[in-house]
């Protein structure tokens, strides 16, 4: 079946009009994603900037009352050495009086074994810092330099193991090297470091933001500063994060890895942090890791938003483009037909013929192929205007086309009407002579079954037959106006061979084959 000239149009400007719309849409949309992620990963930059300002800022402040802190610990450390030289056995020692006579600072005494076999808080007794594993085991080798040195030393914002809370430890070894004591100090209550608490700044971030699902400050050894994990101790780095935390800390460069929290996805950015101090002294608990965990629920929804939107404006779109489409079509599409067809029988017109009929010769010899042109006549046509009138001629002109194109199977073949009693048909492929004979032979029988117009059996009772020439490229010639005088010769010599028959071209002979 095919498609008429307006439904073609149709068609193609549809397909365009849907093309050009997916495109342009599907361009915003992925303008519109870029911008979302971009968004997002501005606002995680802004989070990350502010909490390293934050942890800085406690930092700083901190260090307006460290110094004071680090005279007075090294004080409290100068004189348990002299007591260490009075009575080495540490064991016989009163730690709780101790304690109180360093202000409150807590007493530890490490071995070599880096094992705390004595202290004030009892709780710490017994703690061993080689078999900690994780993070701590550069802590370790610290801690074991320390004891063979002859320094004080002090170290910057830290925690305390079992309990999680926030301290300040110094170190100074014994003589004998034999142990190393350390000194620690709660922060909690310097007021200070209150007025630049980061972890109240932290906290405000989570809940301002819904995408951010924690914010934790980590010491190299992995201890979390001012966080206690369920045990009640001090939060650690979760065991299946400790390689990316090392290569963070490593590279000093920011790493995420993917994880869950809560059975829900989630990634775990590590960002490391380098306390700047104007003293040039490099301390170990300088160094600080950021641990940010985001989940990427809010750009999800807003994605999957943009997507249903997308959709409705891309189904919004589309209605419209084809309806506009419609509305143009029914302006160009008779203008457009009128060019190219014949307005009484629907058939291709002279114009068209001759365009198609030079791509036919020139397809032809591109793919070295043969092609046909049939070059059809009515006979005695005149009878039946004469006789029945312009407008019993012009239904049976009608008729005559509708039966041309039926006997033309092949849609890529071509049905014109020249003008008068005057038709065309171009074979655009055909395997052999015999295949335009048969064409030929089908259009004739079409032609021999009876046309009624106004009672009158047109076929029979005024004896209107058909006449048909048929010529070959490029056997018969080389371009499309010699294979058309060819066809139009084979016309002559069909009509004067007595009609109602076609003949093949032929240059010296013009044999003829009379139909079936």
């Amino acid at each position: 079946m095919h498609l008429s000239f307006k439904a073609k149009l149709m068609t193609i400007m549809g397909i365009f009009s849907i093309l050009l719309t997916l495109s342009v849409s599907l361009v915003n949309q992925h303008r519109l994603k870029n911008n979302l992620i971009a968004s997002y990963a501005t606002e995680s930059a802004l989070v990350e900037d502010t909490v390293v300002t934050a942890v800085s800022a406690a930092d700083k402040a901190f260090q307006l009352s460290d110094k004071d802190i680090e005279a007075e610990m090294r004080a409290h450390s100068d004189k348990l050495l002299r007591k260490y030289r009075e009575q080495p056995d540490v064991s016989a020692w009163n730690y709780q009086a101790l304690k109180e006579d360093a202000a409150g600072m807590d007493i530890y005494m490490i071995d070599r074994t880096l094992t705390v076999r004595y202290s004030s808080f009892p709780l710490d007794v017994g703690m061993n810092f080689r078999d900690t594993g994780g993070t701590q085991s550069s802590f370790a080798q610290l801690l074991m330099d320390r004891l063979n040195g002859n320094h004080f030393s002090a170290d910057g914002i830290d925690q305390e193991s079992n309990t999680g809370m926030l301290r300040k430890y110094s170190y100074m070894p014994t003589p004998d090297h034999k142990y190393l004591i350390e000194l620690g100090l709660y922060l909690d209550d310097n007021p200070v470091f209150q007025s630049f608490n980061f972890l109240e700044i932290s906290n405000a971030l989570i809940k301002k933001y819904s995408y951010i699902n924690d914010i934790t400050v980590y010491t190299t050894t992995g201890k979390s500063v001012g966080k206690r994990g369920e045990n009640g101790k001090s939060l650690l780095v979760s065991n299946q994060n400790i390689p990316a935390f090392n290569l963070a800390l490593k590279e000093s460069a920011v790493r995420d890895i993917k994880g869950d929290r809560d059975g829900n996805p989630v990634t775990y950015r590590y960002v490391p942090y380098t306390v700047q101090f104007d003293t040039g002294v490099s301390r170990f608990t300088d160094q600080r890791m950021i641990e940010i965990v985001y989940n990427d629920f809010e750009l999800q929804n807003k994605l999957q938003q943009n997507n249903q939107i997308f959709l409705l404006q891309l189904i919004a779109t589309i209605v419209i483009a084809l309806m506009i489409s419609y509305f143009i079509t029914k302006l160009v599409a008779k203008p457009m037909y009128l060019a190219s067809h014949d307005l009484l029988t629907g058939l291709s017109n002279r114009a068209a013929f001759e365009n198609a009929l030079d791509s036919t010769i020139a397809r032809s010899k591109r793919k070295q192929h043969k092609a046909a042109l049939l070059h059809i006549d009515l006979d005695n046509f005149k009878r039946v205007n004469d006789t029945l009138g312009h407008d019993a001629g012009d239904s049976f002109l009608i008729e005559v086309g509708r039966r041309i194109r039926s006997a033309v199977i092949d849609s890529n073949h071509v049905t014109a009407r020249l003008g008068g009693d005057e038709f065309v048909v171009i074979l655009n492929q055909v395997d052999d002579r015999q295949s335009a004979l048969d064409v030929a032979s089908h259009i004739i029988q079409e032609l021999k079954r009876p046309i009624e117009i106004k009672g009158i059996n047109v076929i029979n009772d005024l004896s209107t037959t058909v006449s048909i020439g048929i010529a070959i490229a490029p056997e018969h010639a080389q371009d499309s106006e010699e294979l058309y005088a060819c066809a139009d010769r084979a016309l002559y010599h069909a009509k004067r061979s007595g009609k109602n028959t076609f003949s093949v071209y032929d240059e010296t002979t013009m044999l003829e084959a009379i139909a079936q």
